[in-house]
């Protein structure tokens, strides 16, 4: 039975549409965790169930547009994570997530960045979002409730590189999800790209004034320059041309160095596959 807090609390989110602070005990793949309301998703996102099989492999992750944690929860979850570095210029958002590990004891693993992940460091970008919301971008027309309401604030920005040299770690793994803002966080991680070592899983997007064609244009001539494949998720094929994604609005592509081969434990996993699909698989 519902309580009359719970009710109250539910109405309140359901009217001002920011998510009320308060904790749950949720049970993920037979352990249970301590997270705040809304971390783990009901119903499997397009890419939780690769995220998840990429994290048996991580042991140093680069989380880029962490928002609450989410991502974070998953990696710590399955993977034998050893340093994770969450970036998200929310802080708001940022302060959940890190809530959220501190309460499931992995904070000592964890550095948290509230900075806007770029192709240049200390510059100022504005950024749209309401509370902590995940949807927040650089671009209004993509965060179109945030913009509505005025719902905007300045922010520094970071690179991949410069938080590389400055924490002297290289990621084996970094998510990158930043509606629309991908190939900037891409340009900002040359130095890191030249190593042959690192796997960029990338969510993409149009945004205003580029197609998911351009987008996915930028993304492989930054691959071509830095001899990194780009390999399309859902259909498991490389990406070559543009076209091959340009009538999707949301879309997942693993960038390896061309000397990685493409893992065979995606080869069974679907968009939007759920969780437990990860483990018989």
């Amino acid at each position: 039975m519902i309580s009359p807090k719970t009710r109250i609390l539910d109405y309140l989110e359901r009217r001002v549409g920011w998510k009320i602070h308060r904790q749950e005990t949720v049970s993920l793949l037979g352990k249970s965790y301590r997270l705040i309301r809304g971390t783990v998703r009901q119903k499997a996102d397009y890419d939780d169930a690769w995220l998840l099989a990429l994290a048996r492999e991580a042991h140093i992750v680069f989380d880029v547009g962490s928002n609450i944690g989410q991502s974070a929860v998953l990696l710590f979850h399955s993977g034998p994570i050893e340093q994770m570095i969450l970036i998200d210029p929310n802080p708001s958002a940022l302060s959940q997530a890190a809530e959220n590990l501190i309460l499931n004891g992995w904070s000592d693993k964890a550095r948290f960045i509230c900075a806007f992940a770029s192709d240049q460091s200390n510059e100022t970008k504005e950024f749209f979002t309401v509370g902590t919301g995940a949807a927040g971008s650089m671009y209004a027309a993509n965060a179109a409730t945030a913009s509505a309401l005025g719902a905007s604030f300045t922010v520094s920005t970071v690179t991949v590189d410069e938080l590389v040299e400055r924490h002297q770690i290289v990621p084996d793994l970094v998510k990158i999800d930043v509606e629309g803002a991908e190939t900037l966080v891409l340009q900002g991680a040359r130095n890191l790209a030249q190593k042959q070592v690192t796997r960029f899983f990338v969510e993409m997007h149009s945004v205003p004034g580029v197609t998911m064609s351009e987008n996915a244009r930028q993304v492989l001539d930054w691959c071509n320059q830095y001899s990194y494949n780009a390999w399309y998720l859902k259909e498991k094929t490389q990406l070559i041309e543009p076209a091959q994604i340009a009538t999707r609005g949301r879309c997942h592509l693993l960038l390896l160095p061309a000397h990685f081969l493409f893992p065979s434990y995606l080869c069974t996993l679907a968009q939007s596959d759920p969780l437990e699909k990860v483990h018989i698989s």
